[in-house]
């Protein structure tokens, strides 16, 4: 059309479109097109702050570029004149006065002669806001548009497609006239504008419906995406659309465009989020059907929204903030009313009481209470903390409002147990008084002995004792999981509790027999506290985990488990299933996670994986602070401070001791890893006073609490090494003998784990101990000669590599990676990591003396020439 209007064929053209379709962008470029051509310009722009002023529009084409002196100087005079007529003469609903259509004729005259001499381009944007005299004019000059150099082009703002005018009505039915609408942009269009901007890598391209489905394929939402994409690059984002300030920008802007009744309809969207239907929009905003129905066209032609839901959550965000805080605060609170009324989830329910406040009506708090329990369930401790919040602050009852502040205890502590340490003592106060019902009260005992208050979590568990025989099965049976772990964790404290009897003398709750994880990872407790890691311990363990759901175990069970097997030294079966627990996390609460990573950091502190123990040992301390872990911050200092003094790092190792530790810490068993790991750190420094003095103290609190445990006796070959370091040689030895006796009177795991690599002591070297030359209770005797670095250097050379020196998981890997499987092809044969396997692999070239998979063949083949390796180490 611009071809055939430069060469005499005049034409009109009218585009049209929805907000932020690109009408002024195809405007800009007609006109730029124009420019280059050296065609006279005449351009203008209608604002709806100059409807009232008559020739506005068209008095912005005289000052034009190019136009003649004398021709601008005869517009000037006409449209003077135009501007005395009084406003009726431009009443589109009557044909105007002879002498107004005279005037306009004189003005398109001007133009005629001017398009004789050179090609006439006029733009005018915006033209829906046009003032009522400009638009006569323009209509006039477009039906004689024919036989001249003028090509006219004017923008319109059409909310919906359908949508008419005077215009359109003009642009129909004349033959020299068409219509351009604007459409969202498909998805080929899309594909283009990311090719072409240049800020998205060939990836990108792949994610172009996401891109079109966050900008609704408008233009405008496009280029801001665009346009934060290209600034947050630098921060290594993917290929997914990202939403920042130029997009909420955009959005503004949109908004700001629409008519006042569908902005409402936006706000009411907006607030209803998922749960927005046409009806409750109807019901919320007090408008009729139609009108929803006309601005949920609206929102959807600019690309805001698709069938009544925003497009991106930023959009939306964005809209919220469009609305006055007191009008979007009483909007949530008829919202609850009315989704209530409708019989809606009530967590549903519950977002809106919280972000507008409780409401009086009979409902909302067991609402509020009821979306916090299924919070809780779902491991969205963050919503149940909100929900609880609220929840507190609509509350009136004393003993209602106990259970709420006893539920947000529970909730805090899964986001941060730090937060918890100051509303104990409020809890506690609900205790004493009656307030709290047993359920909340074992929690309370729990929260205590996680914080360091065993004298504080005893009085709870006295009142418990006192009234067991009226409490309900479920709440005896915590009660004796809690008397457990309270034994187990705290020996002295927890002492009247060790044989599984309540303080009156009665047996203890017959609950082990039921299905219940945390019941059977209680016994598991019971029977390492009296009888040390006994045989079936850890086949018990393993069978406790394997009946957990990876989803959602319960942690108490996951500690049990891993804590027996650790100390049964199934140590490559309690990093596989920390590998695999911590993988499946991500959804779990900060607490959850940095417990898992503590577990893992201390089992691959003990399988020698130093690089790995320290990454997580560094990420347990970084989701949780150290006020947060209570006396279990023990668990990721040991493994930092020993994998610190593995890499010889001791800066590292001694950032760890200037943390401050809980008082009671040393009153626990976890305790006694603190000891020994700060006792070794001693030794990597030559420091053998300090250090026997920590292993000495391992050894008074071994005895006073009566522990049966291989795990807990090692103190005394690290002694011996501090005391060889003295020069008490003699002393050592004694030390030595005195361990080895204790050795074998303690009960073992018959498939106790083979110690293959020796730690590293103040840069001595680490020696590979034959395990297949060693008897069972032998490996510990080995170690401890290596230790002292005097005894005899223990090798047979390992001479037919026999496969029995590794451990079952070891035998699996190794015989897959033999046949050729990849490490990724035999994870997913075992259901582990693929860290998991490199780690196994790792270890089996160490314990075989080989370089790699390609030494494994011959070797391997052992498992199938009749002389199988042992299902043990």
């Amino acid at each position: 059309m611009f071809t055939q209007a430069e060469g005499g064929d005049g034409r009109a053209v009218l585009v049209t479109g929805a907000h932020g379709m690109g009408k002024t962008t195809l405007l800009r470029d007609i006109q730029t097109h124009a420019e280059a051509l050296g065609a006279v310009l005449l351009t203008g722009v209608a604002s709806r702050a100059e409807r009232d002023v008559p020739m506005g529009v068209i008095g912005q084409l005289t000052g034009a570029r190019g136009l003649p002196s004398g021709q601008a100087a005869e517009l000037d005079r006409l449209l003077e004149a135009a501007r005395r007529f009084p406003a009726e003469c431009w009443d589109s609903s009557c044909l105007p006065p002879s002498q107004v259509i005279r005037v306009i004729d004189s003005i398109h005259g001007v133009i005629r002669q001017l398009a004789e001499r050179a090609f006439v381009v006029i733009t005018v944007d915006d033209v829906h806001e046009i003032d009522p005299a400009s638009l006569h004019c323009l209509l006039y000059g477009i039906r004689r548009v024919g036989r001249s150099r003028v090509l006219v082009v004017l923008g319109e703002r059409t909310e919906v497609p359908e949508a008419t005018s005077t215009l359109t009505t003009e642009f129909v039915r004349n033959l020299r006239c068409a219509l351009v609408h604007l459409t969202p942009l498909s998805k080929e269009c899309v594909t283009s504008a990311i090719a072409y901007q240049e800020v998205c890598s060939e990836s990108a391209l792949g994610a172009v419906t996401a891109w079109q489905g966050v900008s609704g394929g408008n233009p405008l939402l496009l280029q801001a995406l665009l346009t934060d994409r290209q600034a947050s690059a630098a921060e290594g984002r993917g290929s997914d659309p990202v939403t920042g300030k130029a997009f909420g920008l955009a959005v503004q802007y949109l908004v700001g465009q629409v008519s006042e009744p569908v902005r409402r309809i936006a706000h009411g969207l907006a607030l209803l989020g998922t749960a927005a239907t046409s009806a409750l929009v109807e019901r919320l905003m007090d408008v009729d059907a139609g009108g929803v129905t006309r601005a949920m066209g609206v929102l959807d032609a600019i690309g805001l929204t698709g069938q009544g839901q925003f497009n991106a959550a930023a959009a939306r965000t964005t809209v919220l903030a469009d609305m006055a805080p007191a009008c979007r605060v009483a909007l949530h609170r008829k919202a609850a009313r009315l989704l209530y009324e409708d019989g809606a989830a009530s967590a549903v329910v519950a977002s809106h009481l919280v972000a507008g406040g409780p409401v009086e009506e009979s409902w909302a708090l067991p609402t509020l209470l009821h979306a916090a329990d299924q919070a809780l369930r779902t491991n969205d401790a963050q919503g149940a903390r909100t929900l609880l919040r609220a929840a507190r602050e609509a509350c009136s009852d004393d003993r209602q409002l106990a259970a709420i502040r006893a539920e947000l205890v529970q909730a805090e502590w899964e986001m941060n147990p730090g937060a918890v340490r100051h509303q104990l003592d409020r809890m506690l106060d609900d205790h004493r008084s009656g307030l709290l019902d047993p359920r909340h009260s074992l929690r309370l005992v729990a929260h205590l002995l996680w914080q360091g208050r065993p004298r504080a979590a005893e009085e709870v568990c006295s009142d418990l004792d006192a009234a067991e025989d009226r409490l309900e099965g479920e709440s005896r049976t915590r009660l004796e999981t809690l008397r457990i772990w309270f034994a187990y964790v705290y020996p002295a404290l927890g002492a009247r509790y060790a044989e599984g009897a309540a303080p009156g003398g009665s047996a203890p709750a017959p609950f082990f027999g039921a299905a219940d994880p945390e019941s059977e990872g209680a016994l598991l407790l019971r029977t390492l506290r009296s009888e040390g890691p006994v045989s079936g311990v850890a086949e018990t363990a393993a069978r406790l985990l394997q009946g957990l759901s990876l989803q959602d175990p319960s942690m108490a069970a996951v500690g049990a488990a891993l804590t027996s097997l650790f100390d049964a030294a199934w140590l490559d079966e309690a990093a596989e299933w920390c590998d695999l627990l911590y993988r499946d996390a991500d959804h779990r609460s900060p607490t959850v996670r940095a417990i898992l990573a503590a577990a893992s950091a201390a089992v691959e502190t003990r399988l020698g994986n130093f690089e790995l123990a320290r990454r997580r040992a560094d990420e347990a301390l970084s989701l949780l602070s150290p006020a947060a872990w209570g006396i279990a911050l023990c668990i990721p200092l040991s493994a930092k401070v020993l994998a610190c003094t593995a890499q010889g790092d001791r800066e590292g190792a001694a950032e760890c001791f200037r943390i401050p530790l809980p008082e009671a810490l040393f009153e626990t068993v976890p305790g006694l890893q603190y000891l020994k790991a700060r006792g070794r750190y001693h030794l990597s420094v030559c420091r053998y006073q300090a250090a026997l003095g920590d292993f000495y103290a391992c050894r008074d609190l071994i005895a006073a609490w009566k522990l049966n445990s291989s795990v807990s006796l090692d103190w005394q070959v690290y002694a011996a090494k501090a005391l060889t370091g003295l020069g008490h040689q003699e002393e050592a030895e004694r030390l030595l003998r005195d361990w080895h006796s204790k050795q074998e009177t303690v009960s073992r795991s018959p498939r106790e784990r083979a110690v293959s690599s020796l730690e590293r002591f103040g840069g001595g070297r680490c020696v590979t101990v034959p395990t297949r030359a060693l008897k069972e209770g032998e490996r510990e005797r080995a170690r401890s000669r290596t230790v002292l670095r005097d005894g005899p250097h223990l090798a047979d050379g390992l001479g037919n590599r026999r496969v029995e020196v590794l451990s079952r998981a070891e035998q699996r890997v190794a015989m897959l990676a033999s046949q050729g499987r990849t490490n990724r092809k035999i994870a997913e044969e075992l259901f582990v990591t693929t860290s998991t396997v490199e780690q196994h692999l790792t270890r089996t070239y160490q314990k075989l003396g080989v370089r790699g998979r390609s030494d494994l063949s011959p070797i391997m083949g052992l498992l199938t020439s009749g002389k199988p390796a042992r299902s043990g180490p």
